[in-house]
């Protein structure tokens, strides 16, 4: 009987999925890095972190069900089993609510609620079958919980996958399977630095938040970790806010 766990991080080639699956990396877990194309991962690929374990780029479309069970199959071929499941990958949509369209509501809605919870549904079904446990961490958003001018759609997604979390959590608890989520707020990544560049726009989204900075992505993949491990075995349905105290202002 091996104590090695094995974990899926979607979106994974940057950002958050990127920090994400290298913080599992460290902690000794063999990791399947996902992105819509697989070349996209071969430069986290090379990553020193992934050296000492096994880890394998695995391509996931969330916006098609053939490509998640694909992916999902390569996952758990390269890999043996797995363990843990993060929904990191997710689209962005800034847009007044009375101008999106239907196709972009599909677009967000797809990626963000709809595939991430059907990849749910496949790692449930998974250590299910197996009689074994399993956790999936929702990385959802601050714009789940609080309402902001110009990100209805992706608010709503970020909202639907805190209660999705709650709702399985529910269904799966009896199985041994725990899903939670993580909700941080603005995290300067490297795109999300490009998208507020403008040194005003920055300053007035600092200034929101009480404890003064954005919160780094080492937090988000603490938080992560916490939740997928078996440590946190009696934690399940909760979203852990990781927000510099923004939302209980």
């Amino acid at each position: 009987m091996t104590n090695k766990r094995r974990a899926l991080v979607t979106g994974a080639s940057t950002g958050l999925g990127r920090e994400i699956a290298l913080t599992l990396a460290r902690d000794g877990y063999d990791v399947a890095l996902a992105d819509r194309e697989i070349n996209l991962l071969d430069d986290v690929m090379n990553e020193p972190d992934l050296a000492d374990v096994t880890a394998i780029p695995v391509a996931i479309e969330l916006l098609s069900q053939d490509s998640i069970d694909q992916g999902f199959d390569a996952a758990v071929e390269g890999l043996g089993e797995l363990d843990v499941l993060v929904n990191n990958a997710g689209r962005p949509l800034l847009k007044a609510a009375i101008d999106v369209t239907w196709d972009e509501w599909d677009a967000v809605i797809d990626v963000n609620l709809k595939g991430a919870y059907f990849l749910a549904c496949r790692l449930a079904r998974h250590c299910i079958d197996a009689e074994r446990p399993g956790a999936v961490v929702n990385i959802a958003s601050t714009h789940g919980m609080t309402g902001l001018a110009g990100r209805s759609v992706y608010g709503i997604s970020k909202g639907g996958m805190i209660q999705m979390a709650r709702m399985l959590a529910i269904e799966w608890a009896g199985d041994g399977v725990r899903i939670n989520a993580v909700a941080p707020s603005t995290v300067l990544t490297e795109s999300r630095r490009e998208l507020l560049k403008d040194p005003e726009v920055l300053a007035r989204m600092r200034a929101r938040i009480p404890a003064g900075d954005f919160p780094e992505p080492s937090e988000i993949a603490a938080a992560v970790r916490y939740l997928a491990d078996p440590d946190a075995g009696s934690v399940t349905g909760h979203t852990l806010v990781v927000d510099g105290g923004l939302t209980a202002a």
